[in-house]
């Protein structure tokens, strides 16, 4: 994996801003994400890039940047030769002024020869915004390339026109995205990789949307489905904010504990109204991360917590019903619960896991299981519907049964995509 880079950064493109942070702060963070250690900023304006760049900024941190100053016009290969940090080592050359995938960026440093991203296949929402991008003779280039030292000091022009034409000859290979994978493990759901310059003003808001459209996870159960335009919608506004991923992280926690204690307690109907308002509040910080590219490994232990209050929740009715006598035999229910969540859970891994290996996305089968599947969110609604018939105790039986039938159906399938995985490696 190659460590450094040089990026071709000019005011004003590299600065437009996009859901809160400018195209070339994005790049940084992105790039650090990749494994990137030092990066050297070429630019024609170089005090006016130098100034954002100064201010601390911790998701770009462990990035060693370097602002050096060229003459107007476009970016020459020369140029960048001369900035060259190891003529026996390829080098990753990028426009500033563009939005990359990080999967694109991962791609790109894994490679040996000179190659560069392109695109011959661009999709219709995409068109506006990629239309200023370089044309070669097959589609668009998309602004990043990596370069072998003897072949750029051969050449003598722009980095755009020589890499498009040594991509129309063959010299430089071209990576295209039209037939990279799709599935986005992380995302775990199908989305193209994306790329884009920096969009005009009349083309923000499709440029925005096409970044918050990109950190939305799939594979979602039924109450998240419907919070996901709740959480695009205060998303788009808080990406705008000083607001961090994890202030939204402990504001959710903190009201997580305090619907542990209202359940524990019997204030059933106020847990329940909080519990809704966590149920949104728990996914937004990680949109926050990725949105404006501040996620980190501590952000992982939000994890932990989300497992923590799929005991503690059904624990605390468990102990208001068998205390208040509704339900003496509560917590036989709640550790026949508890035993199907660690169940279940084995099998979500297997099927997250085997379409990861696979690299794509769950089946129908799989997406209708996490759909309507025994998870916190949809206990919350369980609950509510049985406080408004009157029967609240009903809800840890219903919970049960519903959690021992998801992990029923989870465990066999994930046992038998994982022996198809197996198949499918020795053959």
């Amino acid at each position: 994996m190659r460590r450094e880079c040089v990026i071709i950064a000019d005011s004003p493109g590299a600065l437009v801003e996009l859901c809160g942070i400018s195209m070339l702060e994005r790049l940084l963070r992105t790039l650090q994400r990749c494994g990137v250690k030092r990066a050297i900023v070429l630019s024609s304006t170089p005090k006016l890039i130098t100034e954002p760049l100064v201010k601390p900024s911790w998701p770009r941190a462990q990035l060693n940047i370097t602002v050096r100053g060229r003459p107007d016009g476009p970016a020459t290969l020369e140029q960048i030769v001369d900035v060259w940090l190891e003529a026996t080592q390829p080098l990753l050359v990028l426009r500033g002024d563009t939005v990359f995938d990080s999967r694109l960026l991962h791609f790109l440093l894994a490679q040996s020869p000179a190659a560069a991203l392109v695109d011959t296949a661009v999709p219709p929402r995409l068109g506006p915004l990629v239309a200023s991008a370089a044309d070669m003779s097959r589609g668009k280039f998309c602004g990043a390339a990596m370069l072998q030292y003897d072949w750029a000091l051969a050449q003598n022009g722009s980095f755009d026109r020589d890499v498009c034409e040594g991509l129309d000859h063959g010299a430089v290979v071209g990576l295209d995205i039209a037939v990279q994978p799709f599935y986005d493990p992380a995302l775990r759901r199908k989305l193209r990789p994306f790329w884009f310059p920096a969009p005009s003003a009349s083309n923000t808001k499709s440029a925005e949307g096409v970044l918050l459209d990109s950190v939305q996870k799939g594979s979602l159960d039924l109450p998240a489905l419907i919070h996901a335009p709740i959480e695009k919608f205060l998303i788009s506004h808080l990406c705008k904010t000083l607001i961090t991923p994890h202030q939204l992280t402990i504001a959710w926690i903190v009201l997580a504990c305090v619907t542990t204690i209202l359940f524990a307690l019997g204030h059933l109907i106020w847990g329940i109204v909080l519990a809704l308002f966590v149920g949104i509040l728990d996914g937004l910080d990680g949109k926050q991360a990725r949105i404006k590219v501040e996620t980190s490994r501590s952000g992982k232990l939000e994890h932990r917590f989300d497992s923590l209050f799929e005991v503690a929740w059904p624990s605390a009715l468990a102990y208001h019903f068998y205390t208040t006598g509704q339900l003496p035999g509560a917590f036989i229910y709640l550790s026949v619960l508890l035993l199907a969540e660690a169940l279940d859970g084995f099998g979500k891994a297997g099927v997250y896991s085997s379409s990861e290996k696979l690299m794509k996305e769950p089946g129908r089968f799989d997406r209708l299981v996490r759909l309507l599947g025994g998870r916190r969110n949809i206990y919350v609604w369980v609950l509510a519907v049985a406080v408004i018939v009157r029967a609240p105790a009903k809800t840890l039986i219903v919970m049960t049964w519903w959690e021992a039938l998801t992990a029923a159906i989870d465990l066999p399938h994930a046992a038998w995509l994982l022996h198809l995985l197996r198949r499918k490696k020795s053959c």
